[in-house]
């Protein structure tokens, strides 16, 4: 245990007290290492963010992609394709009964850009998102710099599965700008303990996909 007897003879109850006092350091340890990597996800979407809004100051990306499943990312994406001034967006994890009318209907967006919308019904989970976007991407030639927008929380996630999935000659570029999340609530600081764990999930998930190959 962490914390050693200082004598010889030690009775039942300082003993007990003594593994108790043990057990409850390490389980605060593991607790702040847990929170220090989930400080990590959102500085690494910080990051990503800023090197996005740098890269794309004078000049627009091919494709803004969309991944669903967070309050506002569309919303967000839209704002950024004016702020960008590309109007092509690509949102993967889309409900089979929606359209871009219907997703699009509680934001503010002249009709004419619904055209420049594509919307993916089959993605069910992260891992599908970037393979229905990676598909995507290899079908429309000339798509080579490519802005994903979703959570803070989820940017690394995302970053990791498409430096997995990605093939050799995929001579894409992928940037990353993030929706913010209030973690004055405690269902957004819950949804970003969740996400770190899903984070070395899914690294465990693919390194065993990768080693059958």
């Amino acid at each position: 245990m962490i914390l050693k007897s200082k004598y010889m003879f030690e009775s039942k109850s300082t003993r007990i007290y003594r593994h108790l006092a043990s057990i409850g350091i390490i389980i605060i340890s593991i607790f702040l290492a847990y929170t220090f990597v989930c400080s990590i996800l959102l500085l690494d979407a910080r990051n990503e963010t800023k090197n996005t809004k740098v890269k794309f100051k004078n000049s627009p990306p091919d494709l803004i992609v969309v991944f669903t499943g967070g309050a506002g990312r569309i919303e967000f994406a839209i704002k950024k394709a004016r702020e960008l001034k590309q109007p092509n967006i690509f949102i993967t994890g889309v409900n089979e009964k929606s359209s871009v009318q219907t997703i699009l209907s509680p934001i503010k967006i002249a009709d004419k850009d619904y055209e420049h919308i594509d919307l993916d019904y089959t993605a069910k989970n992260t891992v599908q998102n970037v393979v229905s976007t990676l598909e995507y991407l290899r079908n429309n030639p000339g798509v080579h710099k490519v802005v994903i927008v979703s959570s803070d929380y989820h940017i690394m996630r995302i970053k990791h599965i498409i430096q997995t999935l990605k093939l050799t000659n995929d001579k894409f570029e992928f940037y990353y700008t993030a929706v913010s999340s209030n973690y004055l609530y405690f269902k957004n600081i819950k949804i970003l303990y969740t996400e770190t764990f899903k984070l070395v999930r899914t690294k465990i998930y693919l390194f065993f996909l990768n080693s059958g190959d």
